[in-house]
């Protein structure tokens, strides 16, 4: 299901429109009750698998066993979404009077049941809305919580706290019982938790001020049974627990250096989360005390370029294939987290990512079109819509551990990873010169599905195989290898590198 243009549509024969007037903003979606509720920072809406419309706020029972006079016991909060609320008395057998929890009600139709019986306002009884007071024609028999009664009382201020978040996450300590809210623009350092296992009923007491207003909340991530609140310039962890027989969701700080500047930054990495902060991409390993040594800095080899990136509050990521995807401004910065490496993609307009079934989609910012990556196993996957990708490889500036000498580079010795097209051109950059390419290493497979008889290959073997280029660059003191390839449909996998050089005079 997409959102586009501000209206919703569902996948059928052609696409069906569902609901117009979606705000001009993301979407956050997510289930529970096998039903799918939407927010778009002004609307909180529900799907239930045939028509959209704003979710019917659950009434709760503020009060019971009240005398009609008033009194009672507190049984519910209030219900910050919607305007009704009721009151449950115990009948004394003589009064008709019964005062209710609030006064100045709205003019909804007032409702009451009594000993199981539905009243109707006007007939069966009158309502004084500016007193909040309701009076039967009939007393009712002796009981207890036998009368009910329903009224609404709009609030101003109260829905919008919950309709103008702009993001969510399920939590419930063990299990995901509950949904909190965050992302209200006029309350930044607020979050809001639902009732258990109901996305209707937000009590007006279930929220939590986190830290100060000047410093927002920006997303949520879950580490084991702990949730992790992000602010701008801190993380902090609640956890849940039962105090009373009542849930409790206590929070405590965890770091004050290090925080969160892009909402959609943040992902779990192999069980820990990891965020795009003001000083670069950090991991939270531990949640147990507070500590700014409790994060670990990803992003040393990038920082200077993510820096230079305008709009990087607006970065979205992904985890796939044991990667961390962080797109902007149609780059994609890559974490391959099993090697420590990063790697970086252009012409990415990724607005968002999605995985179906092992493949990785993104919808484009740049044509509202939906593209899919290309799996290696695919015939001819190797190229960005026609056109060649531009793949390489350069090792860091290298003096060979002496400053002060100049070398001979002689011989470099290089293996690519063999592919049913697939190619390397070996150059480098020197403090002298910048070469061209020297040397083109070749290592194409024999391959009945991709035959090319214009390059035609007996190797079969997938086992690499070096090759040898000498390069002659002499009186060096600083050496930059490049490997590269920039044809289409191919490959390029570098396996090993190694360099033969001597030391020659000294740097005068």
């Amino acid at each position: 299901m997409l959102s586009w243009e501000s209206e919703l549509y569902t996948e059928a024969v052609r696409p069906v429109e569902k609901y117009t007037g979606l705000s001009d903003s993301p979407v956050s979606f997510f289930m529970m009750n096998d039903k799918m509720y939407m927010m778009d920072g002004a609307q909180f809406l529900l799907f239930d698998g045939k028509d959209v419309k704003a979710v019917e706020p659950y009434i709760p029972t503020v009060s019971i066993s009240k005398d009609p006079a008033g009194g009672g016991t507190a049984f519910e909060d209030f219900n910050l979404l919607g305007t009704g609320f009721k009151d449950s008395f115990s009948g004394d057998g003589t009064s008709k009077e019964f005062t209710l929890s609030l006064k100045g009600l709205d003019a909804t139709e007032v409702k009451a049941r009594v000993d199981n019986t539905d009243k109707k306002e006007g007939t069966d009884f009158t309502v004084d809305r500016a007193a909040g007071k309701v009076t039967f024609t009939a007393s009712s028999a002796k009981g207890t919580n036998n009368v009910v009664i329903t009224a609404y009382k709009t609030i101003d201020g109260s829905a919008a706290k919950i309709k103008k978040c702009k993001f969510m996450v399920l939590y419930g300590g063990a299990n995901d019982t509950r949904v909190f809210f965050s992302g209200n623009p006029d309350m930044p350092s607020y979050v809001w938790r639902s009732g258990l296992y109901d996305p209707t009923y937000w009590p007006e007491n279930g929220f939590y001020k986190i830290g100060m207003d000047v410093e927002k909340v920006v997303g949520f991530s879950k580490q084991y049974d702990s949730l992790i609140v992000h602010k701008e310039n801190s993380l902090w962890k609640m956890q849940y627990s039962m105090v009373d027989g009542e849930a409790s969701f206590p929070i405590i700080p965890l770091n004050d250096q290090v925080g969160t500047i892009a909402s959609n930054s943040i992902q779990i990495v192999e069980n820990n989360p990891v965020m795009l902060s003001k000083k670069g991409i950090y991991m939270l390993q531990s949640t147990n005390v507070r500590d700014e040594r409790n994060v670990l800095h990803l992003s040393e080899n990038i920082d200077s370029m993510l820096k230079q990136e305008p709009n990087i509050e607006k970065a979205i990521t992904f985890d796939y294939d044991n990667k961390y995807w962080i797109a902007v401004n149609e780059k994609v910065y890559l974490f391959d987290y099993r090697v420590q490496e990063w790697l970086i993609y252009d012409n990415i307009p990724a607005s968002c990512f999605l995985e179906i079934e092992g493949d990785l989609y993104f919808g484009s910012s740049r044509d509202g079109l939906i593209h899919r990556f290309m799996r290696p196993d695919e015939q001819r996957p190797y190229n960005d819509d026609g056109k060649a990708i531009k793949a390489y490889w350069k090792s860091k500036h290298m003096t060979f551990g002496a400053h002060e000498m100049k070398k001979l580079i002689d011989k470099v010795y290089f293996s690519i990873k063999p592919d049913t097209n697939t190619s390397a051109n070996l150059s480098y950059i020197s403090n002298k010169k910048e070469s061209g390419i020297i040397k083109t290493a070749r290592m194409d497979l024999f391959d009945f599905k991709n035959m090319d008889f214009s390059r035609f290959s007996f190797i079969m073997s997938e086992f690499p195989q070096e090759t040898m280029a000498k390069i002659k660059a002499k009186k060096v003191t600083h050496f930059q290898l490049v490997i590269s390839n920039e044809e289409p449909d191919e490959s390029l996998g570098l396996l090993s590198v190694g360099i033969k050089y001597k030391m020659q005079s000294a740097v005068k």
